[in-house]
């Protein structure tokens, strides 16, 4: 068994790469890829000397020295290092570990493995050396969602030493601390590498778990690139230590799939950009949904909902226009009746080239379900949807004035969903644009060539670059 993790989940071209490993082998192999449209091996192989190491609790860092909750040490993970290319793209690499029982053996590049596994995985981004120079996109990858969920490795749960397999969806497990669980992000997983907490609850389309980077991002990675939309990337990590100034050369920050975690300075940062003319995309749900606290500057906590009302209040509405509070998730269980949008204001320049008509739906074929684990929505009258005509917020909820409806995914009689129990696809522009897609499987239905999910997002893209 072999198990890994970035130290620094983003580095810098030219700079250097820690990686964190615990091996019961004598030694193991590194080999690097980037992910794109394809993997592309960009280092490698490299053979280290392995050594086995216990495995920490969820809350420490386990590039450290830690002690147990009887006082038994725990060894840091070892640190072995590797150069990044001074040449290496801004992306997501992942790094494949692979046991051996010697130093022996080839040294071609191992065939390109699956950036998904629950061992021997670290994913990492190279962010840009020249912020902003090739693009004005910057792309967040969702890390604190991942490593919300992140069990590590669930099979290793023990529940007198509280070591191995929890998170923060684990308060029905008989846990050994008591308050707010908090996890690190020095730990294996955070995208890749380990066990996500709802593995029970599997994905009718695409059986890759949901809390991964290879279930939505790396489908809206391989699109990007596909459609030579140039790009550079981020972490969580890096908008909430440096806010503001991460933004500044760029134009417009998106994010896909499921971004459901963000920490105080996170928020902040995005609203004032967006207030000063910059651009936000959300081609997503559940997005902003969990406001987070950071212990220290790898390990975080649940804070509140931010539509949670203790004053002042901060509903997510202000920033994206929607919260899933109105929206709603598919089932546990079943294959429910497909769901799409419903088309308001076709001749708004999000639809344009779709060839759309209002009242038309799209993302509702049964092999689509564009509306489906988890979406978001902005609160309006239903009684106006049940007469067939155009729906616009109330505000009630805090959705901004002019946050436009442009489709609605009505999940109300299907039996599911939260609140107004629709997605409600729109945008808005305080001084620049937010755009929100409101539903977790945008992804989906790009990577899959659907024509209107593929033509609107290259219409936003187009429109904040």
């Amino acid at each position: 068994m072999i198990d890994g993790f970035a130290r620094t989940p983003s580095v810098l071209p030219g700079g250097l790469l820690e990686l964190c490993v615990s091996t019961d082998a004598p030694a193991f192999r590194v080999d690097v890829y980037r992910c794109g449209e394809e993997l592309t091996h960009v280092a490698g192989p490299a053979w280290f000397e392995g050594r086995d190491v216990p495995h920490h609790l969820p809350f420490h860092d386990w590039s450290r020295d830690n002690a147990g909750l009887s006082g038994e040490p725990l060894g840091a993970w070892p640190a072995h290092t590797l150069a990044v290319g001074p040449d290496w793209r801004s992306g997501v690499y992942v790094a494949t570990l692979a046991d051996a029982d010697g130093r022996g053996g080839t040294t071609a590049p191992a065939a390109a493995p699956p950036p998904d596994a629950r061992h021997g995985r670290a994913l990492f981004a190279v962010r840009s050396a020249t912020p902003g120079t090739g693009t004005s996109i910057l792309y967040k990858l969702p890390l604190l969602t991942w490593h919300a969920y992140n069990q590590v490795a669930a099979e290793h749960y023990t529940p007198a030493t509280g070591t191995g397999g929890w998170c923060l969806y684990s308060d029905f497990l008989e846990l050994p601390v008591e308050g707010p669980l908090s996890v690190c992000v020095r730990r294996p997983g955070g995208g890749t590498g380990a066990t996500p907490f709802d593995t029970f609850n599997p994905d009718p389309f695409d059986p890759s778990p949901r809390q991964t980077f290879a279930h939505w991002d790396a489908l809206a990675v391989a699109w990007l690139e596909r459609s030579g939309v140039a790009v550079d990337y981020c972490t969580d990590l890096d908008l909430h230590a440096e806010g503001e100034d991460l933004l500044a050369p760029y134009g417009t920050l998106v994010s896909f799939g499921h971004d459901e975690y963000w920490s105080a300075r996170m928020r902040t940062s995005v609203e004032r950009f967006v207030a000063a003319g910059g651009h936000a995309a959300f081609f997503g749900g559940n997005t902003c949904w969990w406001e987070v606290a950071f212990d220290d500057p790898w390990t975080f906590r649940r804070s509140r909902h931010w539509s949670d009302a203790p004053v002042p209040d901060r509903p997510e509405n202000a920033l994206t226009g929607v919260s899933f509070r109105h929206g709603g998730e598919r089932p546990a269980t079943g294959r429910p009746a497909p769901v799409g949008f419903q088309v308001q204001h076709a001749d708004h320049w999000v639809y344009a080239g779709t060839g759309l008509r209002d009242a038309d739906l799209f993302g509702a074929g049964p092999d689509e379900h564009l509306v489906g684990y988890e979406c978001d929505g902005a609160h309006f009258d239903r009684s106006e949807l049940r007469r067939g005509r155009s729906v616009r917020p109330t505000g009630e909820d805090g959705t901004p004035a002019d946050f436009a409806i442009l489709g609605v995914g009505d999940v109300g009689e299907r039996g599911w969903g939260n609140g107004n129990r629709a997605a409600t696809l729109g945008v808005h522009a305080p001084r620049g644009m937010v755009f929100t897609a409101s539903t977790t499987d945008w992804p989906r239905l790009l990577a899959r060539r659907s024509p209107v999910v593929e033509q609107i997002t290259q219409n936003v893209l187009d429109r904040v670059s």
